[in-house]
C-alpha cells in the first residue's frame, strides 16, 4: 500500500508526534509511506519525510505550493491513500477534480486529532466545519482520534459512526520507560527535593498557570519543586506569574527534543496533566499521559473524560475535581501523603502502556482501515453495502 499524508506540520517544530510514530510502523509493514511537512529541517529528515518549502516564512504560501504540487506527487508516488488533516483536506481540490474526470483513481481519508483551539470568534470552528463538510461531500473515509470527538462529528454531520475509525494517540514504550536521571538531578538541585512534574505545550485554556500559581499554597513543604519544560504563547505570562507571586519553588526550563523528552520525565516524582473541563479537551487523547505512564509514573489528572478513559477508577491516578490552584495544590498535598502507593501505581501504569497504547497498536486501527477504504466496505453515510 502507498499512501501519501498531508497535514499541517512544520519541520521547524515536530509537535504532531504521530508524524514521527506511526510512519516507520506502516515501513516495517512493507508499505510505502511518504508525509508533506512544510520548510527546510536544520538536520537530516527520514526518507519518508517530502519538505516543501515555505516563501517569505508563509503557511498560506506553503499550502497554495500543495494544492498545486500535489498532482504532480501523485503522478510520482502514485499513492492508494491521501490522508489529511482537517486544516489540510481543502489542499486536496486537484486531485477531487482528477478523480471525477478519471484520472486519479486513489483514496481519499480525512483525519481528525483535535478541535480547534483558538479563540479568534469562532473563525476556525467555522473552517474545521467546512473542512469536514467537504470531506463528507468527497472523501472516502473519516478518521478521529477518540470515540466522543466521533460521535460529535456523525452527530453533526450525519454520518455512520460504524464507517469512522478511531485511532488514538500512542507512546513508544521503548522510548519511554523507566530510568534515573541524577546528574540531572544533581545539575538542577533538584537531590531529595519532591519533583511534581509537566512537560509540553504552555498555550491559553490548559491549567499550567493554575498549576504554578498552586505553590502559593504549599509554602509548608520546603523540598516540594514544580518543574514545568514547555514552550507556547503563554510562556511569558506563566513567567510573570511565577516572578510576581514570587513563586521560587517553580522552575521553569524551555522545551526540549523530543528525544530528550525522557530525560526529564525521569527526573518527576508526580506528574501532572492541568488541563481543564473544556470542550476542547474532552474529545482529546492526552499524549503526555501516555507517556508518564509508560516511565511508570504517578499522575495527577484533572476530573475529565478524555482522563477517565485511560484510568477509569481512582486507583490508577490521583484525580482532581477543577483546574484551580488551590485544588492543584490539595491535590498534590493528597499524594505527597500517599506516596506508600507510588510504586505499584507506576507497575500498573506502565503495564497499561504496554498492553494498550503504543503506536504499533494505533498505526494498525489506522491501517486496518485504510485496507477497508481501498476494497470498498467503507461507507461514510452508511448506505447499504
Amino acid at each position: 500500500m502507498k499512501i501519501l499524508w498531508v497535514n499541517s506540520a512544520t519541520t521547524d517544530s515536530f509537535s504532531h508526534t504521530e508524524l514521527i510514530e506511526i510512519p516507520p510502523v506502516f515501513q516495517r509493514k512493507g508499505d510505502e509511506i511518504r508525509v508533506l511537512v512544510a520548510g527546510r529541517a536544520a538536520g537530516q529528515l527520514p526518507d519518508y519525510y517530502v519538505a516543501l518549502p515555505m516563501l517569505f516564512g508563509s503557511f498560506k504560501a506553503y499550502r497554495l505550493i500543495v494544492t498545486l504540487i500535489l498532482p504532480w506527487l501523485c503522478l510520482k508516488y502514485r499513492p492508494d491513500v491521501i490522508l489529511t488533516d482537517w486544516i489540510s483536506a481543502s489542499l486536496t481540490r486537484l486531485i477531487v477534480l482528477a478523480r471525477s474526470l478519471g484520472l486519479f483513481g486513489g483514496k481519499l481519508i480525512h483525519d481528525v486529532r483535535t478541535v480547534p483551539v483558538k479563540e479568534d470568534g469562532g473563525k476556525s470552528r467555522a473552517y474545521y466545519a467546512k473542512a469536514l463538510s467537504y470531506a463528507r461531500r468527497h472523501f472516502d473515509g473519516i478518521t478521529t482520534i477518540t470515540g466522543p470527538l466521533r460521535d460529535e462529528i456523525c452527530s453533526e454531520f450525519g454520518l455512520s459512526p460504524d464507517h469512522i475509525a478511531v485511532w488514538a494517540s500512542g507512546v513508544d514504550v521503548a522510548h519511554f520507560h523507566p530510568l534515573e536521571n541524577q546528574d540531572l538531578r544533581r545539575e538542577l538541585g533538584l537531590e531529595n527535593k519532591f519533583v511534581v512534574f509537566y512537560h509540553g505545550a504552555v498555550n491559553e485554556n490548559r491549567g499550567i498557570i493554575e498549576l504554578a500559581e498552586a505553590i502559593q499554597y504549599l509554602g509548608d513543604l520546603p523540598d516540594l519543586r514544580l518543574l514545568i519544560v514547555g514552550a507556547g504563547n503563554q510562556w511569558d505570562k506563566l513567567e510573570a506569574a511565577v516572578a510576581e507571586k514570587q513563586l521560587d519553588k517553580v522552575i521553569l526550563k524551555p522545551s526540549v527534543p523530543y528525544s530528550q523528552i525522557p530525560n526529564w520525565i525521569a527526573l518527576a516524582d508526580l506528574c501532572v496533566v492541568p488541563l481543564p473541563d473544556h470542550p476542547w479537551w474532552r474529545v482529546s487523547s492526552p499524549l503526555k499521559l501516555m507517556e508518564y505512564l509508560a516511565m511508570g509514573k504517578p499522575v495527577l489528572l484533572t476530573e475529565m473524560r478524555a482522563h477517565r478513559a485511560i484510568i477509569p477508577d481512582d486507583e490508577g491516578a490521583f484525580y482532581v475535581s477543577e483546574a484551580r490552584p488551590e485544588v492543584f495544590a490539595e491535590g498534590i498535598r493528597r499524594a505527597l501523603g500517599q506516596r506508600d502507593r507510588f510504586a505499584g501505581m507506576g507497575e500498573w501504569g506502565r503495564g497499561k502502556a504496554k498492553a494498550d497504547l503504543t503506536w504499533e497498536k494505533q498505526a494498525g486501527i489506522l491501517r486496518d482501515y485504510m485496507i477497508s477504504v481501498l476494497e470498498g466496505k467503507v461507507l461514510l453515510k452508511g448506505a447499504p453495502e
